[in-house]
């Protein structure tokens, strides 16, 4: 090495530069040591603060798992009933199932009714427009009716009158005309029923075999019926019905009632012989 005042200047900035550099790195180093302690320091906060939230979390999960403990039986519990809810609601489904069956069957056998319900209404329908109409053709003939019977009432009411006027001028024989009306009371009937007494007879214009056309006002039945006098005396006679109606039926003629009968003329032959059968009792 050679030495001379270059190199002497040389060195010294050198130094200079190594001094510096040294001054710049001691700094640096102060920094970067304030830093870590700054950082060390929060470092050691967080740390703290770490353990206290780390304690508070340990403390809830105790609580927690006192909890869960707690649960646990009754967890446990609901789990068994569950179970048995379950098994029960399967034997359930299986009863069901079960009862399901003949309901199947018995829709199947309502399905054939339906139908056959459908048709009949469908029917009765029909019906009752059949019947609308029968009710307009049964109300016309009604007041084709109630005018005839009008009509007939005014011209019986004519006969009637004109028959009185002509009666007065005539001199009545001994017994009943035809046609002519008289009222007689019910003094009795025949125990068979077959016919019945009156306390009325030959003055009274009545003879043995005379026929009537008798009408009862208080009767049940509005039909008229007829009687024959079969034994006639001075106040009494007897008179049998013409007919097994008025045999059986006690109400055409009872005791105490009153009948209005009318002489009309003798049926034929082959009635007079059906009704010689019944015999008077």
């Amino acid at each position: 090495m050679l030495f001379g005042p270059n190199a002497s200047n040389s060195l010294s900035q050198d130094l200079e530069l190594v001094q510096k550099k040294h001054a710049e790195l001691t700094l640096q180093l102060d920094l970067d040591k304030n830093e870590s302690n700054l950082a060390l320091s929060a470092l050691y906060r967080s740390r703290v603060d770490y353990r206290d939230k780390e304690e508070e979390t340990l403390s809830k999960i105790k609580d927690l798992q006192g909890e869960v403990d707690g649960f646990t039986p009754r967890l446990a519990t609901i789990e068994k009933e569950i179970k048995e809810k379950s098994d029960e609601l399967s034997k359930l489904d299986q009863e069901i199932s079960s009862a399901r069956e003949p309901i199947d069957k018995i829709v199947m056998q309502i399905q054939p009714i339906e139908e056959k319900k459908k048709i009949i209404e469908k029917e009765k329908l029909k019906l009752q427009e059949t019947l609308s109409l029968v009710a307009q053709e049964a109300e016309q003939i009604e007041n084709k009716f109630n005018s005839l019977e009008v009509k007939r009432n005014l011209a019986s009411d004519s006969f009637e009158e004109e028959r009185s006027r002509l009666m007065k001028g005539i001199k009545k024989p001994h017994h009943l005309y035809y046609a002519v009306d008289k009222e007689i009371v019910v003094a009795n009937r025949a125990p068979s029923g077959k016919g019945i007494f009156i306390n009325n007879g030959y003055i009274d214009g009545f003879r043995d075999n005379m026929e009537f056309i008798t009408r009862n006002e208080n009767a049940t039945s509005n039909l008229s019926f007829r009687l024959k006098a079969t034994l006639v005396q001075k106040n009494f006679s007897f008179l049998k019905f013409m007919d097994q109606l008025q045999v059986k039926d006690s109400s055409f003629a009872s005791e105490g009632q009153t009948l209005i009968v009318t002489r009309s003329g003798q049926i034929t032959e082959e009635r007079n012989q059906v009704d010689q059968n019944i015999t008077l009792e």
